[in-house]
């Protein structure tokens, strides 16, 4: 049986404490990179400013000055909310009456995808949602007759709703009368 000298040993450990380190970094980038950014993007200084905590927001055009998103999408209107659920469920309501592409989006505190609901989808209808906890609780709130019930994975998180818009100066009027019915508010 062949023994390490010791330099191959040093070498030896060296090498493991790069890899174990650089595993380490990895999971830790992976794991906490979502979890930071969706804090700054629900708490943020620009969170701060549109005042969207349990409540909508309608952030302006996006423009080619808008650099708040890296490649934001000038062919859509957002309109956002940062939930939270801590103090109880919190409904959501539209209603946008277009011809044209929609859609709600929610995400978990991590960024995960767990919600979505589009034009096609709706079909015409209003979003009636009702979020709760992943424990289902509703603290003792009745649920809204006709709405949806939606099992949010997080106490918090975000939402995002998306209209396209192919020419926003002339579509502006139905566009932005679509994209403010959305309400976010505590049940």
């Amino acid at each position: 049986m062949k023994t390490f000298t010791e330099h191959q040993r040093l070498w030896f450990y060296r090498v493991l404490s790069l890899l174990v380190t650089a595993v380490l970094a990895h999971l830790l980038t992976v794991w906490a990179a979502p979890r930071v950014i969706m804090q700054v993007l629900m708490h943020g200084p620009q969170a701060q400013t549109m005042n969207m905590h349990n409540q909508a927001a309608f952030p302006e055009p996006v423009s080619a000055r808008s650099r708040s998103v890296v490649m934001p999408s000038p062919d859509m209107l957002y309109s956002v909310c940062a939930f939270d659920l801590s103090e109880g469920p919190v409904r959501i309501q539209t209603a946008p009456v277009l011809t044209n592409y929609w859609s709600v989006a929610l995400y978990a505190s991590n960024s995960d995808n767990f919600f979505v609901r589009n034009d096609r989808q709706a079909q015409g209808e209003a979003i009636d949602l009702w979020l709760v906890p992943d424990t289902g609780d509703n603290q003792g709130h009745a649920i809204a007759p006709g709405a949806e019930v939606v099992v949010s994975p997080s106490r918090q998180g975000f939402l995002l709703m998306r209209v396209l818009t192919s020419d926003y100066a002339r579509e502006s009027m139905v566009l932005e009368t679509a994209r403010r019915t959305l309400r976010c508010n505590p049940a």
